[in-house]
């Protein structure tokens, strides 16, 4: 598949796009995390006409987030659009001020006076309020004393671990890393805390140099600098990102990174969910492929009363219910189970009980269960957490730029997220179509205790090796059926193999066909009309192809 190079993509995310996220998901710069906010859920239409709808605008996604959503044969939803402007105006006319938007929510939160809130709720379009949830985590100790040295490495291999080498070989990740699969190509965004020394430790030099650290934004201070106040992010991101040949590599060292600060580590309250949403928001219109969150949280005070273990049903709590909504975007969702299972509460976390998304539990060395990893199942019954990784003395980099070990289903989740990166390469390296709850199901299906999961570490630790050879995902097995090739001042789509009829759907960046018409059998090539910008074709036919035709 033609995919521009990573220079073009980068330029048109920041210069095309990334303003009119900022102003449509942030409209109050004076307010701060300690701020009451509450969420207004708006029926749309009842602001603008009975046959309104959101998908007579333009979606808020960029090309690559198209690209996603076409490739797992994802339509695009009212969610993909804006809310209403009309909305929003007769929002700002009650004199409250709107601090987020979220289009999967359909719904704003504000900052309003009680009178200002009464009169919200007496707006016919306004389908109900309720408080902005702030949640407390516990966040994993960073133990202080420097990582064991590991076995001595075996066998040609592409990296060099060190003292990474442990967790990387325990969920059989090498053999995806040696056959090339490292992540590269693959956008991950992670939702942390403070980012401090990731701009600076010996880590992430290459990221940088590479231009692999693609975006920062802090959603609690509303601005670009993510490297300060707290360190836990930072920690998150190097057992993926890490790249120190024979001290420590990270599970997915080639992929591209997002980094939002979400929550505030120095605060007893870490997080305000609507952050969490947004920057979840802002993830899939940017074209993130995979989503980390290493914080759970488990206390809330919503202005009602703390959740109960009834809550963790992944429908009931905001930040659950946007974290099954990212996975219905096609990107794969992964989240640490938490670390309460030694306490009273004993339960996972959430958006750990969200569906379609992976809920990360701890291990030690020897593939058991560390004590603190939270249980399930979810209150409707279904098993989580879904997996276990090395989660008991993880190798980590520290605040001081040292190697060293960490505890907490915080450092499980990156773990197994940089692996699934690596899988998620393949995949997209050997198939133009694919459906992220089937590459899950097959990582389930092959882990340690896949015939019989249970409540404490789900289907067990994941086997990548095992799972790629069962998807056919062997190196060298792609036979390509189509091609681009430059003609003159236009692109010739050519067809290897022209045996069967294929229609083919062309698509602009915003997801809204341009042209559809049909290829008969023999016919082998054809001269694509020019469109301004990048457009999709989606071919489908016996089997779906998605290919990229850059600008003319």
């Amino acid at each position: 598949m033609n995919l521009l190079d990573r220079e073009s993509y980068i330029h048109k995310m920041k210069n095309n796009f990334l303003f009119v996220l900022f102003m449509t998901s942030m409209t109050c710069w004076g307010q701060t995390a300690a701020s009451t906010r509450h969420w207004v859920f708006l029926h749309e239409a009842v602001f603008e006409s009975p046959s309104w709808s959101p998908q007579r605008g333009q979606a808020a996604l960029t090309p690559a987030a198209v690209e996603r959503r076409l490739r797992q044969n994802i339509p695009l939803r009212a969610t993909d659009y804006p809310l209403s402007s009309a909305a929003l105006t007769q929002v700002r006319a009650t004199g409250a001020e709107i601090y987020r938007t979220s289009r999967w929510l359909r719904a704003v939160s504000v900052v309003a006076t009680p009178a200002q809130l009464e009169v919200l709720r007496t707006m016919p379009g306004v389908a109900h309020i309720q408080p902005v949830a702030k949640l407390t985590q516990t966040v994993a100790e960073i133990h202080p004393h420097a990582a064991p040295s590991s076995h001595p490495e075996e066998g040609v291999q592409s990296y060099n671990y060190g003292q990474s080498l442990d967790q990387v070989n325990q969920i059989n990740l090498i053999p995806l890393h040696n056959a090339g699969y490292a992540g590269a190509g693959i956008n991950i965004a992670l939702m942390d805390a403070g980012f401090t020394g990731a701009d600076v430790h010996s880590a992430f030099t290459g990221a940088w140099s590479q231009g692999r650290i693609v975006l920062t934004h802090d959603f609690v201070d509303n601005d670009t600098n993510v490297f300060q106040v707290g360190s836990h992010g930072m920690s998150v991101l190097s057992t993926m990102c890490a790249d120190l040949d024979g001290t420590f590599v990270g599970t997915a060292p080639e992929a591209n990174y997002f980094l939002f600060r979400t929550e505030d580590e120095l605060s007893e309250t870490l997080v305000e969910e609507d952050n969490w949403v947004v920057a979840s928001e802002w993830a899939d219109s940017l074209g993130v492929d995979v989503i980390n969150t290493s914080l759970g949280y488990t206390t809330f005070d919503n202005g009602i009363g703390d959740h109960s273990y009834a809550d963790l049903d992944g429908k009931t709590t905001v930040i659950s219910r946007a974290a099954t909504a990212a996975a219905r975007t096609g990107m794969i969702v992964v989240v640490a189970a938490g670390n309460e299972g030694a306490s009273s509460w004993k339960y996972i976390s959430c958006p750990a009980d969200a569906d379609s998304i992976l809920s990360i539990g701890a291990v030690d060395g020897m593939d058991l269960r560390g004590s603190f990893s939270s249980q399930g199942p979810t209150s409707d019954g279904r098993i989580k957490p879904d997996l276990g990784a090395r989660g008991v003395s993880a190798t980590i980099m520290k605040s001081s730029g040292q190697v060293g070990t960490g505890s907490g289903t915080s450092f499980a989740s990156p773990i197994t997220c940089g692996a699934m990166a690596c899988l998620l390469q393949a995949v997209k390296a050997n198939q133009s179509t694919y459906d992220i709850q089937d590459i899950l199901n097959v990582v389930r299906q092959n882990a340690s205790q896949a015939s019989k999961p249970d409540t404490l570490l789900g289907w067990g630790v994941p086997n990548f090796s095992a799972a790629l050879s069962a998807m056919g995902l062997e190196e060298g097995q792609t036979v390509p059926t189509w091609a681009l090739q430059p003609s003159g001042s236009a692109y010739l789509l050519r067809r290897l193999r022209p045996t069967a009829s294929v229609t083919v759907y062309r698509y602009d960046g915003t997801g809204r066909l341009l042209e559809e018409f049909a290829l008969e059998p023999g016919l082998g090539a054809i001269e694509l009309r020019s469109f301004p910008g990048v457009t999709l074709l989606h071919l489908v036919g016996d089997e779906e192809e998605v290919l990229k035709v850059p600008a003319f």
